[in-house]
């Protein structure tokens, strides 16, 4: 076969776009720090990448549900804390107005510090995390109490107890962040227990009926029970959530891990490549150089 100028020229400018096709390939990975730019470059690497990339995606998104359901049951916590404390200074009235040495005017004194307790405890059950009301079930809109102390009308107090609002922080792993009132407060008749039996304790300390006063102490025990019951049910709910903190932190940084070592560039390698790379290219154009000489028609020139 003839070999022409033509045919030489023709091969040598495809061997050197080759060259310096491959120094671009490296240059490209180390510029962009990743060696999949499309789904041909390797298909397996790119499926394992989007994988990797929606699990850290859900993964975050369940973390930020963790993080809101922790800051709701902290502020839950929190109250029934202040419930705690209020409750079991009305017990301690109770059993100083239990004594029957004290006068009229001295019940009378503790039956306001009654009251005002009491009126802090229809604050704090109408307490709001970012301006929903914690303790009102699904209908966060609305206050759980009314200023008298008893449940608010527009609330299904009777199937309050269901309304339990949940915060999915895993695949199939979901925590209810709310506490319905009448768990804490009680229930009744429709009237919230605790209120109720604080009320009558008020009205015993008016009239100065010691024996009314210290039945009222057995009552604020069961109550008190029933709010630390509360209470340890939320704290469990805040360590649960501290833990799963913990491991989807660490899960978020080994998914980040495996997508780095699937998609990233591994630089010290690519940079030998590249170092090849531009070399090989360098020779071709030396060799490339002496193969396309001068033709007759230069001269014409």
């Amino acid at each position: 076969m003839r070999v022409t100028n033509s045919m030489m020229i023709t091969r040598t400018m495809r061997g050197q776009n080759n060259n310096l096709n491959r120094m671009n390939k490296w240059n490209h990975d180390l510029t962009t720090m990743t060696n999949l730019h499309r789904p041909s470059d390797n298909p397996v690497k790119v499926a394992r990448t989007l994988r990797l990339e929606s699990d850290i995606n859900l993964n975050v998104q369940y973390k930020d549900n963790a993080d809101a359901a922790k800051s709701w049951l902290e502020k839950t916590e929190s109250a029934m804390i202040e419930i705690t404390s209020v409750v079991q200074r009305i017990r301690e009235l109770a059993v100083a107005g239990a004594n029957g040495v004290l006068e009229g005017d001295d019940t009378q004194k503790i039956e306001q510090e009654v009251k005002e307790l009491r009126d802090h405890l229809i604050q704090i059950g109408n307490d709001t995390y970012m301006g929903r009301h914690i303790f009102s079930g699904y209908e966060t809109d609305k206050p759980l109490l009314q200023n008298d102390g008893t449940y608010n009308g527009a609330l299904d107090i009777v199937n309050l107890k269901d309304e339990v609002i949940k915060y999915q922080v895993g695949d199939s792993q979901f925590v209810d962040v709310n506490i319905p009132g009448t768990k804490v407060f009680g229930d009744d008749g429709g009237e919230p227990k605790l209120l109720k039996d604080i009320k009558e304790l008020m009205d015993a300390l008016n009239v100065g009926d010691h024996a009314a006063a210290s039945a009222s102490i057995e009552k604020m025990d069961e109550n008190l029970r029933t709010v630390l019951q509360v209470r340890g049910e939320v704290g469990s709910k805040v360590n649960m959530l501290d833990t799963m903190q913990e491991r989807m932190a660490d899960v978020t940084i080994n998914l980040k891990d495996l997508l780095s070592k699937t998609r990233d560039t591994d630089i010290a390698e690519t940079m030998i490549q590249l170092t090849s790379s531009e070399a090989v290219y360098r020779a071709s154009l030396a060799v490339n150089a002496r193969i396309i000489q001068p033709t007759l028609i230069d001269f014409l020139r």
